[in-house]
This record gives structure tokens, C-alpha cells and sequence, in this order.
């Protein structure tokens, strides 16, 4: 058509559908294994709920002083916000669909990014699909930082010193360096305070003597 630029090899979904009206298949590509992507990195973040990660853990089950399980809250943000991003657009492809579309049976990020896949012609085509593909984008993108950051170091620091509490006290620092921990904590979830590592410290010096 006369009057349209072309697409630069490097451009972005909002670019084509801009000039198209809709992503183009280079576009759709993108998207399609950014979502396969997405899925992914969801199914592996899983092990960074528990994992003693370098950054502050909140205990989510029993009172402080008590044994639970400590999940890090930044890879439950990030896990509950993917999972209301891609029930959201699976909702309007249902919904917009007319019965066309069947709802999924469960509403697990693993089943609405098969149906988010299995639209994606449709979704393409859709007014929206440039927010849909940016969404997708941050999401992959934050996933990654997200992994990154549980790059980790352990070192072990001798018994846990909680009363009745059989576990392993370990330090967790970045992979990437640093002298000083960021979290001190044990496999059953009792995190030791800063102003108590020093006597940790201090024990293992002596036992070390």
C-alpha cells in the first residue's frame, strides 16, 4: 500500500500494530514463544519459594518463635501476578469468544498458557494485542531478574540454635560476591536476626579452636 513505511527487522509489537492494525507474524512468533517462555520460568520458580534465596524471607505459617515454612515474598508477588495477567486474558478470549472458546477446566498458568497459545491467531488480530504482548514481555522479563537475584552461595554454620530444632544453620550470599550475608537461616525456617550472627560467629571460632 502506497504511504505505509516498512517494518524494521528490530521492531517492536506496537510498531505493526500501528501500521498493520495487528502483530505481524514476526510479532506472533515472538509472543508465542515468549508465553512457552513465561510458562517455564513460572514452573521453575517454584523451587525459589523455599529456596534460602539472598533477600528477606517472610514466615507465613505459625507465630515467630515457631517452626513453618518461610517463602520469599518477592517470587509469590511476582508468581500471583503472572497468574492474574494471564487468567485476565484468558477471560477475554473466552468471554469475547461467544462459546467458541471453552473455559479451562483449571485456571493454572500452565492450562491458560495453552489456550493463550492456541488463540494466539485471534489474539493477534485483537485490539489489545500489543498490551497482551508487552504484559507477556514483563513478565518474562521480571522472571528473569527474578532468577538471577536466586543465584546463591551457602555456607554451613553448625546446628540451629533454636530450642528443639534439629536443623542445619546455613548463610546465604549473592553468587556474585560480598563478605556479608543476607539472610542467616535454618531448613526448617527459623531465620536468625543480624544482631545474633555475630555470636554464631563467634561460636564457630571457638569450635574451630
Amino acid at each position: 500500500m502506497h504511504g505505509l513505511r516498512p517494518l524494521a527487522g528490530n521492531h517492536g509489537s506496537r510498531d505493526c500494530t500501528g501500521l498493520l492494525g495487528r502483530l505481524c507474524a514476526l510479532c506472533a512468533s515472538r509472543l508465542d514463544q515468549e508465553l512457552r517462555s513465561l510458562r517455564e520460568l513460572y514452573e521453575e520458580s517454584e523451587q525459589l519459594l523455599t529456596h534460602t534465596a539472598p533477600r528477606l524471607r517472610e514466615r507465613v505459617s505459625g507465630s515467630r518463635s515457631s517452626a513453618g515454612i518461610v517463602l520469599d515474598e518477592d517470587t509469590v508477588a511476582l508468581r500471583s501476578r503472572a497468574a492474574d495477567v494471564l487468567a485476565q486474558w484468558a477471560r477475554l478470549v473466552v468471554e469475547e469468544s461467544r462459546g467458541r472458546v471453552p473455559r479451562p477446566r483449571e485456571p493454572r498458568p500452565e492450562a491458560l498458557v495453552r489456550l493463550l497459545r492456541e488463540q494466539l491467531g485471534w489474539l493477534a488480530g485483537h485490539p489489545a494485542a500489543a498490551d497482551f504482548a508487552e504484559e507477556v514481555a514483563e513478565l518474562l522479563a521480571a522472571f528473569g531478574r527474578l532468577h538471577d537475584l536466586g543465584r546463591v552461595r551457602t555456607f554451613p554454620l553448625g546446628p540451629c540454635p533454636q530450642a528443639g530444632c534439629d536443623g542445619a544453620l546455613q548463610a546465604v550470599m549473592s553468587a556474585g560476591g560480598g563478605r556479608v550475608p543476607s539472610h542467616v537461616g535454618c531448613e526448617a525456617g527459623h531465620a536468625l536476626p543480624p544482631h545474633e550472627w555475630m555470636r554464631v560467629a563467634v561460636r564457630l571460632e571457638g569450635e574451630a579452636a
